[in-house]
């Protein structure tokens, strides 16, 4: 049986959208990856990062998987070096991100994973393509809907590049 997963796919080096199109077809091509939906791309400023960097340029992704949380892990992480990542961890501008948000209801904290993501519920570039694609999801963890966790004044810090949902419903 699939569960439903959430990445955030991220971009602020190069042609950015050319970046998120191509980590999408790779994460489709993963063994028990089906790609369900994609969110709009949207534009935010780089947060956490020292000095002037570009802004990211976010999407979420919806598929189903059919295999466990550390095996999509390692997946995501084969297809962030694919593109030429190399500085995981240290908050620089990079190429790609791709960070699991949600993993069906599964609640992980381990020293590789944390699922949902510690920082989904305080970062608008991921709340708001995720509820554009899943309106209503709620947060395992706090057992209440994520849009109760966004602000009016978060939605001034994402801005909508394309529109261009998608859909293999």
């Amino acid at each position: 049986m699939a569960d439903t997963v959430y990445i955030l796919s991220g971009s602020n080096l190069g042609d950015r959208e050319k970046n998120l199109e191509l980590a999408c077809e790779k994460l489709s091509a993963l063994p028990g990856v089906e790609v369900i939906a994609t969110s709009a791309l949207y534009l935010s400023k780089a947060q956490d990062m020292k000095g002037e960097n570009p802004d990211f340029m976010n999407q979420v992704i919806m598929l189903e998987f059919q295999y466990r949380p550390n095996e999509l892990l390692n997946g995501l992480e084969q297809i962030e070096t694919e593109m030429g990542r190399t500085d995981k961890g240290k908050l620089k501008p990079r190429i790609i991100d791709l960070d699991i948000l949600l993993f069906g209801d599964e609640i992980i904290d381990t020293k590789e994973l944390t699922i949902p993501h510690k920082q989904l519920l305080k970062r608008p570039f991921a709340m708001i393509p995720l509820l554009q694609i899943t309106p209503d999801i709620e947060h395992p963890v706090k057992k209440r809907a994520i849009a109760e966790f966004l602000k009016k004044s978060d939605e001034n810090k994402v801005e909508m590049y394309k529109d261009h949902v998608a859909r293999n419903i």
